[in-house]
């Protein structure tokens, strides 16, 4: 192998040297934003203008997609917002609608239990009505076709072709109420006076029709009636005719009780309840008077077989259930109140003031209305004495 000289070794160690400075200085001019080994004290040198404007360039638009993406960002939130809040509010209607649902399978469960615990009530009353009547009072019934014969025998049905129904009217029973309901809710005429809806337009009575058709109604009607205790109802027809309101009628009435009923000095042109009870008691003309004549007497419920026997006791409950069954319920607002409070203490007064064997007396005359309704007499009376 030939021998190389120590200056030849020394020559080409610098040539390498030089080579790769050469190198490393081209290298890091491709690669501007590499570290360089910097001079101290010494300025960075500046890019040319190009690279500037270009670094400004993607500068402005990274801040413009930011921007953008920040402005998208917020959208996406409302509509995120948005969407939860719709499917909240269709969540709660949901829940809502499946409430409502609930409380209207028990409001039909709770309907159905109360129409039939009234079918269940009405059904008893007319139980009880009819084997009285069968045991008590069938000597002298007349069927449907002698009713109708005559239909002057059926003044106090007022009959509602509309509907269906036939109401038979018992004076000081809720009748004015019932005329409203039928002249003004169903006849569609309004305000009229309470002392003209008995000879309004809008109420047919029974003896208008002809025998054929006053059967027919009886028939395929709906029939029904509404009683009340007889002790409650005589004095009502009292207190409203003598005590409360005054007309020629039974003024002229009054005068003619003092005159043969009194049996004191009292000189008072008002009666009182006593006189107005020897005077009921007294003549059976004198118990024609619509307001106080006998039910039993008047509106026939041995013969006609109503289908619904409503009580003045029970009209929150019973006045409701003649509506619905003769389909008016929703054509009125009568009898949609709260229950009316109810106190015995007005017949306690006034029957406390009759001597017993008048009272007694009263009672036997009023007894069917008493046994076919299901009335007692009250113990308090009987055994009281004057």
């Amino acid at each position: 192998m030939p021998r190389v000289s120590a200056s030849r070794i020394a020559k080409l160690a610098a040539a390498i040297i030089i080579l790769v400075l050469v190198l490393h200085y081209t290298i890091n001019q491709e690669k501007p934003d590499e570290t360089f080994p910097q001079v101290k004290n010494e300025e960075k040198p500046r890019p040319p203008a190009k690279i500037i404007n270009d670094h400004h360039n993607e500068a402005n638009m990274m801040k413009e997609r930011k921007k953008s993406e920040g402005k998208q960002l917020k959208d996406n939130k409302k509509i995120v917002r948005k969407n939860l809040k719709i499917s909240q509010e269709e969540l709660q209607g949901v829940q809502d609608a499946e409430k409502d649902l609930q409380d209207g399978n028990a409001e039909i469960q709770d309907e159905k239990t109360w129409t039939a615990k009234m079918d269940q009530r009405n059904a008893e009353r007319k139980a009880l009505l009819k084997k009285v009547c069968e045991e008590r009072y069938n000597k002298h019934f007349k069927s449907w076709e002698q009713l109708a014969a005559d239909p002057s025998n059926l003044r106090p049905l007022i009959v509602n072709d509309d509907h269906h129904f036939i109401y038979s009217i018992v004076y000081k029973v809720g009748s004015t109420n019932w005329e409203r309901v039928i002249v003004q809710d169903l006849g569609g005429f309004k305000n009229v006076p309470n002392q003209k809806l008995y000879s309004h337009k809008a109420l047919k009575w029974m003896p208008k029709f002809s025998p054929s058709e006053a059967l027919q109604k009886l028939e395929l009607y709906t029939k029904f009636i509404f009683s009340r205790d007889p002790l409650s109802r005589i004095l009502s027809g009292y207190k409203d005719k003598f005590v409360d309101h005054h007309n020629a009628v039974f003024s002229k009435m009054a005068q003619f009780i003092v005159k043969n009923y009194r049996t004191d000095s009292n000189t008072s042109p008002n009666i009182t309840f006593t006189e107005f009870v020897r005077y009921l008691v007294d003549k059976a003309g004198h118990r024609t008077n619509v307001h106080w004549k006998p039910i039993h007497k008047q509106n026939l419920p041995c013969e006609i077989e109503y289908d619904i026997i409503g009580r003045l006791e029970d009209a929150h409950e019973d006045i409701p259930y003649v509506l619905k069954r003769v389909g008016i319920y929703n054509l009125t607002d009568y009898g949609k109140g709260p229950p009316r409070k109810t106190s015995n203490d007005l017949i306690v007064k006034y029957y406390s003031q009759l001597p017993k064997d008048l009272l007694h007396t009263l009672y036997e005359i009023y007894e069917p209305d008493f046994t076919l309704f299901g009335y007692d007499m009250p113990e308090t009376f009987t055994l009281e004495s004057s």
